[in-house]
């Protein structure tokens, strides 16, 4: 082809597609159609910034099942929000020592307290104690008191809380040594909520958290598992105290210890995130949301291209070719139509995997049948034409005539079918999802809509709602577009308008 046939070829393609916009900006239900997709791909392409969480992995974010943040404007005017009062636990610079206090039992023991840079449990950056004593007499238990102070600013109790410290010790005296982690509370009442012996020359740490929903900590604290610390010790505003205590048992002739103090944490976790809340395991349900547009728009567009790609070869091969191809295409069809469609989509999931790849695939592989029969019905007539015998008479060959003269000619159904047959996939992810047999690695509607119904969630209107509307909006926008689409593409439907 000469360059001069390729930019007139071109030139012929761009002034289709701008006569195709002028149709299609005349029909409202197109347009409304193409808004409504345009909304969702928006959406979807920014996902990273709209939802920064991982829907999946990305757990107690805040209390579990959480409401959003605006019905405190509405209906809930008392909830609380996430509150983490210590901005630095990695103690990264030295201006986080200086927000604590620092306490001696006896006030004359022999402690120096320091900060230091490069040694850490994570980053670098520690509270550096040396205890040393090596004339008069054994002090017994001596303590060390790291407080840091804080206010809780809301009226109702956190939905839980976690804390965190870490501490390495070694002792040349080999002395043994008990870290605790205690709250005090508005009035003055302390709760310890940890304890443990500290390990010569080894960091010692609460892992993974001290939690408040831990049935230890609150038979420690009540000896009922019962009662919730939160609820107890967060019961009102007011100013409260973290402190970490580190005892040191000076017993023998001399004495000395090196402490180090890091990560020291505590984060108040909310009963309102976000714009949608929270799952059960404290996952941002707005997140699950935007990623799951990107399922959507990715199963519905992938598989319907497999569908109508296999369907088009289908079809034209039967209708062009005939007699016994054409026979034995068609009854593997029938075959095909006439089997459960979710049934046999169920059983091919549980056989072959739940990846969201073999799900499309499977989804591709199922949905062609009846555009295969549309597009043969289609082919019958077309070979018979005038073009098409004429075609044949110059010597033309079968694989020429098919791309040349009969898949121009049926294209506009495949634009049609695309656009209409994406809603019906992912419809089929979804209910596949719903029933538990979606991808469990990836997030999408219609395992929103599983988890709202495993957990019987439906009073949470925020977590019910979203998923499902969003699969009929994007499913009504491929519709508006198709039926748009069709009625531009079809000379007796544009008539008719």
């Amino acid at each position: 082809m000469t360059k001069k046939a390729k930019w007139s070829k071109a030139w012929l393609y761009k002034r289709r597609a701008k006569e195709f916009w002028s149709l299609f900006k005349t029909s409202r239900k197109g347009l409304l159609g193409l808004a409504i997709l345009l909304f969702f791909i928006v959406l979807a392409a920014s996902a990273p910034l709209l939802a920064p969480y991982d829907p999946i992995l990305d757990t107690d974010l805040a209390g579990y099942r959480a409401k959003p943040v605006w019905l405190k404007q509405l209906a809930y005017p008392d909830l609380s929000e996430n509150y983490f009062p210590i901005s630095d636990p990695g103690l990264t610079s030295p201006e986080s020592f200086d927000t604590f206090l620092i306490t001696l039992d006896p006030s004359y023991a022999p402690f120096t307290v320091s900060y230091m840079d490069g040694e850490g449990y994570r980053d670098p950056g520690v509270i550096y104690a040396v205890y040393h004593r090596t004339t008069g007499e054994a002090l017994g238990p001596v303590k060390l008191r790291l407080t840091i102070p804080f206010e809780y600013i809301y009226s109702s109790p956190p939905a839980h809380f976690k804390a965190f410290v870490a501490v390495k010790y070694s002792s040349p005296t080999e002395s043994p040594a008990t870290v605790r982690v205690y709250i005090v509370d508005d009035d003055g009442e302390r709760y310890t909520i940890w304890e443990e012996g500290l390990r010569q020359d080894r960091w010692t740490a609460s892992t993974p958290y001290i939690d408040s929903r831990q049935a230890e900590l609150r038979m420690r604290l009540f000896q009922t598992t019962q009662k919730d610390p939160a609820e107890v010790i967060f019961d009102s505003k007011g100013n409260y105290l973290l402190e970490v205590e580190i005892e040191i048992l000076d017993e023998g002739e001399t004495c000395e210890a090196e402490v180090y103090i890091d990560q020291i944490d505590i984060k108040l976790f909310g009963e309102a995130f976000g714009l949608l809340g929270t799952d059960f395991f404290g996952r941002d349900i707005w997140s699950q949301f935007v990623q799951g547009t990107r399922i959507s728009l990715l199963v519905g567009l992938l598989a319907s291209t497999i569908a109508v790609i296999a369907g088009l070869a289908v079809g034209v091969v039967a209708g062009y070719f005939g007699k016994a191809v054409d026979e034995i295409l068609m009854r593997f069809t029938d075959l095909l139509l006439v089997l459960p469609y979710l049934p046999l989509l169920l059983v091919l999931v549980a056989l072959f995997g739940s990846n969201i790849w073999i799900i499309i695939l499977i989804l591709g592989l199922l949905g062609w049948m009846s555009f295969a029969r549309v597009i043969r019905s289609q082919v019958l007539s077309l070979k018979e034409r005038p073009f098409v015998e004429a075609a044949r008479a110059i010597g033309a060959g079968s694989l020429h005539i098919i791309t040349k003269h009969i898949i121009p000619n049926v294209v506009s159904l495949v634009y049609v079918t695309l656009a209409l047959s994406v809603p019906s996939a992912i419809v089929a992810e979804a209910a596949l999802s719903f029933l538990g047999f979606g991808d469990p690695f990836v997030m999408s509607w219609g395992r929103m809509l599983h988890d709202v119904h495993y957990y019987g969630a439906y009073v949470d209107l925020w977590w019910v709602i979203p998923p499902g509307v969003g699969i009929a909006l994007i499913s009504l926008s491929f519709i508006l577009i198709g039926y748009a689409i069709d009625e531009i593409l079809n000379p007796r439907l544009r008539r008719r308008r």
